[in-house]
C-alpha cells in the first residue's frame, strides 16, 4: 500500500513539474514575438544555402549574394505595391457598396479556412505537397502516388 501512495505521489510531482515548465516555456513565446528577418539577412541566408549546395567559391558567393539581395528587394517592392493596390481596392469598394455589402466584401477578400498555401502545379491547380512519402494531404490523397502519375505524364 505504501508503495502504491509513493508512486502516485512521485507521478504527480513529476506531472506538476512538467506543467509548470510547459508554461514557463510558453510565457517566453508570448513575450518574445517573432521578427521578420530584414532583406540582408534573407539574402545572405539563401547564399549561404547556395554555397553550401553548390560548392560556391567567395568570388561567385559575392556575386550570388548580390543577385540574391536584389530579388528580395524587389519582391519587397512588389509586396508593398499590391498591398497599395489593395487598399486602394477596398476604397473604391467602399464607395460602392453598402455598409453590409461591404463588410460581406472584405471577408471574401480574407483568407479562405482550409485554403492550401503551397506549390502551384503546372496547370495553375494546388500542386502534391513537399512532404515525405505517406503525406495525404491534398483532399487525403497520397501524395508519393501523386507525384509519381505527374512524373509519368
Amino acid at each position: 500500500m505504501k508503495k502504491s501512495i509513493f508512486a502516485v505521489a512521485a507521478a504527480l510531482c513529476l506531472l506538476v513539474g512538467s506543467d509548470a515548465f510547459a508554461q514557463k516555456q510558453n510565457l517566453q513565446g508570448q513575450t518574445m514575438p517573432k521578427e521578420r528577418p530584414t532583406a540582408e539577412q534573407m539574402a545572405q541566408r539563401r547564399t549561404e544555402r547556395m554555397t553550401k549546395e553548390l560548392g560556391l567559391n567567395e568570388k561567385q558567393a559575392k556575386e550570388v549574394y548580390t543577385i540574391n539581395l536584389q530579388q528580395v528587394q524587389q519582391m519587397q517592392a512588389m509586396r508593398e505595391q499590391m498591398r497599395k493596390n489593395r487598399s486602394a481596392e477596398a476604397e473604391k469598394m467602399k464607395s460602392v457598396l453598402t455598409t453590409d455589402q461591404f463588410v460581406k466584401w472584405s471577408q471574401m477578400q480574407g483568407p479562405k479556412p482550409g485554403a492550401h498555401r503551397g506549390k502551384m502545379g503546372k496547370d495553375g491547380k494546388p500542386g502534391c505537397c513537399a512532404q515525405p512519402k505517406g503525406c495525404k494531404g491534398q483532399g487525403g490523397k497520397d501524395c508519393a502516388k501523386q507525384r509519381a502519375s505527374q512524373a509519368n505524364k
